[in-house]
């Protein structure tokens, strides 16, 4: 009898250590299982958290980088008030603004050299190349490899109207200003009816289309670009009436430019490089400083071909050339 108490005694505390075991194993499962649901939560929290720091670190990259291209790409456009270089950031070229660039000459007194016969007594042979009515996108370009190829600057007369025909030329007009060239003003319509009704300057038209050009040559090389210099389409002795405009003109400070010299493309119909050349030198004729009149608007492609001739020869006979400021 008292081996069976015993019995049923030692198989009760046994009952009672397995079941304290068992809530034992079940509390350290549940401590294990809580605590690893809680660290993959964690893990999977860092993961989010990881993963959009790098998302918003690359939205901040991309918008730095925007914003760097942006000001790269357009720096060329704007003009630094202090100093007027043009830095065209993105590959380190500096390029001149016209107002100091080393190869360009004071329009003033080319003016007055033209208009008034005084004399520039600098005991230089100077060529001043100029181009009218463009752009164009098929003459300019061809124009502007021949310029490079040889290393000369040239001043552009430009219509604004031209710029409006397609998207390209804006691009060529910038590419003309970026590679040193003097970008001048040519008005915006080049239209003889409206600026010279019966061959006398219409003043308030005149300057309105001045002032409309310069605004789309902003638009293209940036609110600060502004030239000085000017050319009366048809050229300034041609009209009427000039000095009221002339008065106009003084006032802001604008130059006109007319020349001494040309190539003949636009008298009449088409000419052959040939006839170009030789109207060239029926009208140059060793003038110390030679205002050459050519054209690279649309069909002038005769012009492109004489060029690389005309250049060879002023400097076979010692011109240097420069642009107009």
């Amino acid at each position: 009898m008292k081996k069976k108490k015993r019995y049923n005694k030692t198989k009760s505390l046994m009952g009672r250590v397995r079941a304290v075991f068992f809530c034992v194993l079940i509390l350290i499962s549940s401590i294990v299982i809580t605590n690893r649901y809680t660290q993959s939560g964690l893990e999977k929290t860092k993961v989010v958290q990881a993963s959009s720091e790098i998302k918003q670190e690359n939205r901040s990259e991309n918008l730095i980088n925007m914003v760097y291209e942006s000001s790269s790409n357009n720096s060329v456009l704007d003009m630094n008030s202090k100093n007027n270089n043009i830095k065209k950031e993105n590959d380190g070229e500096v390029i001149n603004s016209v107002d100091q660039d080393s190869n360009s000459f004071d329009s003033e007194k080319i003016q007055n050299f033209l208009t008034k016969n005084i004399r520039i007594e600098d005991n230089k042979k100077i060529a001043f190349l100029t181009f009218d009515d463009g752009p164009s996108t098929t003459v300019t370009p061809k124009i502007l490899n021949t310029l490079k190829e040889n290393n000369v600057k040239a001043t552009f007369f430009i219509v604004g109207k031209q710029l409006e025909e397609t998207p390209e030329a804006k691009n060529i007009l910038l590419e003309t200003y970026k590679q040193g060239h003097v970008i001048a003003n040519h008005t915006y319509s080049h239209n003889y009816s409206k600026l010279y009704p019966h061959g006398r300057v219409d003043v308030n038209d005149f300057m309105a289309e001045v002032e409309q050009n310069n605004n789309i040559l902003k638009s293209v090389l940036g609110e600060n670009f502004r030239s000085r210099v000017i050319r009366f389409p048809g050229g300034h002795a041609s009209w009427k009436g000039v000095a009221e405009i002339d008065k106009k003109l003084e006032d802001k400070s604008y130059k006109y430019i007319d020349w001494n010299a040309l190539i003949g493309d636009s008298e009449g119909g088409p000419k052959t490089k040939e006839q170009l050349i030789k109207r060239y030198h029926q009208t140059f004729v060793g003038q110390e400083k030679v205002v050459l009149l050519m054209h690279d608007t649309y069909g002038k492609q005769s012009t492109a071909e004489a060029l690389p001739y005309i250049i060879s020869d002023l400097k076979n006979k010692g011109y240097e050339f420069r642009t107009l400021r």
